[in-house]
């Protein structure tokens, strides 16, 4: 059977009050050569927002400019020296608030062998809600051996190496509200390593809400919708505990600034599922 379904999507929006704030609680880590980008971003006060770096220095081969609504400060370019660079950036409102945040941009390098950890960031979460992110890698040869090299996770959560050993897998229920930082290694069977290092962020409660609602499925006897949600787009999970009678549906327990993705699937009274709806992304302030 062939079910049709088609998605569509609301975020719902914050109101933000008072003095200005930078909102955007962590940076991405990633490796020389490749192509960087990431958004800092503020909100409240009054625009247009004035931008600087009060301390530190960027990465080699980064730049940073402001949006042209000025509500965000854009990092990009190609790294070009693995470090660590630590800096700070202020942000000024109009009416001369400010606000001022510190971030941690780890650089890492390909070895010889072409060994690197992809995945230059891994999602935020909340405490009690079930969280699943994989640390990625690539070049070398197989079979690969993961390693908290340092830090600690966030209680409640493990690590696990995937069966190909291409992957760590992060899972679990969080259960203290934290901002954890650890480090991530890497040892290709020949010898080489990669390192990278994450923050992470587990909030009390989530404070957003993603409200998805799409057309009813023209298919006959349908008894019910399911929603999936995932963290890169690969790896999906179903959300929702039973069938979904309506067309709507709202997932609050998703955590501040992450990025996820999601799709629904229509389900016949016979059981037989429809395929997924494309991916629709969504990034939470």
């Amino acid at each position: 059977m062939k079910i049709w379904l088609f998605l569509s999507l609301l975020l719902l929006g914050t109101r933000c009050f008072g003095n200005v704030a930078i909102t955007t609680t962590s940076l991405p880590n990633d490796t020389v050569g490749s192509a960087y980008s990431a958004a800092i971003k503020a909100s409240g006060g009054c625009t247009p927002y004035r931008w600087a770096i009060s301390s530190g220095t960027l990465p080699a081969g980064i730049t940073a400019k402001a949006s042209s609504t000025t509500t965000s400060f854009n990092l990009t370019g190609t790294p070009k020296t693995a470090a660590t660079y630590s800096f700070a950036i202020k942000v000024t409102g109009c009416g001369g608030a400010t606000s001022q945040k510190a971030y941690k941009v780890a650089i890492s390098a390909k070895t010889s062998g072409g060994l690197a950890i992809d995945t230059t960031s891994v999602p935020n979460g909340t405490v009690g809600t079930a969280y699943s992110a994989a640390v990625k890698a690539s070049g070398g040869c197989t079979p690969y051996k993961w390693a908290i090299a340092s830090g600690t996770l966030p209680a409640g959560i493990t690590a696990k190496a995937s069966s190909t050993t291409t992957s760590l897998n992060l899972a679990g229920a969080p259960t203290t509200a934290a901002t954890y930082s650890f480090t991530v290694k890497v040892t290709a069977c020949g010898g080489g390593t990669s390192q990278i290092a994450y923050k992470v962020v587990i909030q009390a409660t989530a404070n957003h809400v993603v409200d998805l609602n799409w057309q009813a499925s023209r298919s006959s006897g349908v008894a019910g919708y399911n929603v999936y949600r995932s963290p890169d787009g690969a790896s999906w999970k179903k959300i929702n505990a039973s069938f979904i009678a309506s067309t709507l549906y709202s997932d609050s327990t998703v955590a501040n600034s992450s990025t996820y993705f999601y799709a629904a699937t229509a389900v016949n009274i016979s059981g037989q599922e429809s395929s997924k709806t494309s991916a629709i992304k969504v990034v939470i302030p």
